[in-house]
Order: C-alpha cells, then structure tokens, then sequence
C-alpha cells in the first residue's frame, strides 16, 4: 500500500513539476511588464545603463516559458501554445538586444521601433493565449 501511494506522489510531482503555479505566472509577468517599464525610462532619460538594466531583465524572465501557458485557453487542436511561447521568447529576446544595440549605438529612433515591436508581441501573446 505504501508503495502505491508514494508512485502516486512521485508520478504526481513529475507531471506537475515543470508547470508554473499561478503565483509564479503572476511573478513572472510583473517583472515582464516591470523590465519593459524600465527599458522606457532609460528612453526618457536618455540612459543607457537603465535601458541595458531593462533588457536584462526582460531577457532572463523571458526564459520562464512555463510562465506564459495558461492550459485550456485554446480550442484549435492545430495550435501548440508551448511552440508558440518558445517562438515569442526567442523573438522578443532578439528584439531586447535590438533595443540595446541601437540604443548604444546612439539610434534612438531604432531602438525604440524594437521597443514597439517587442511590446506589440507581448500583446499579441495575450491575446492570442490568455484571451485578453
């Protein structure tokens, strides 16, 4: 009997394991949304450390995939939320570094169409996978 119930514990923890709880989705966003703030502060203070300080941060939250799957939230079989939270990360991370390049390089017009485009894809991602 013990055995039983602790492969239930096991296989439970395993099949759960990588999935973020709510309160880490939540963590996680914040700081999404917290690091694109500050990227737009060192744009309005013409500020290059806080503009590398925001992209940072965006890139090393970015890499919480789990975060940005709410399971359910799609009805199309033929759509893979995990591919396309994968394919988002990757793109918006390559846009952080646009932004940070441009910005150094003194492209400020530049660096902020990467801006643009990274935060259009942000909202392209909930509305497509939260429904918002």
């Amino acid at each position: 009997m013990k055995k039983i119930v602790l492969s239930c514990v096991i296989l439970g923890t395993l099949a759960f394991g990588n999935s973020a709880t709510r309160s880490e989705r939540i963590h996680t966003m914040n700081e999404l949304e917290s690091a694109m703030g500050m990227i737009q502060k060192g744009f309005l203070r013409n500020n290059a450390t806080i503009v590398k300080l925001g992209t940072t941060n965006l890139k090393e939250n970015l890499k919480n995939i789990d975060s940005f799957l709410i399971e359910g939230s799609v009805n199309n079989k033929n759509f893979n939320p995990k591919v396309y939270a994968v394919t988002e990360s990757e793109a918006i991370t390559k846009l952080a570094n646009e932004i940070l390049k441009n910005f150094e390089e003194g492209k400020n017009n530049e660096s902020r169409d990467a801006y643009n485009k990274a935060l259009s894809r942000c909202l392209s991602c909930h509305k497509i996978i939260r429904k918002w």
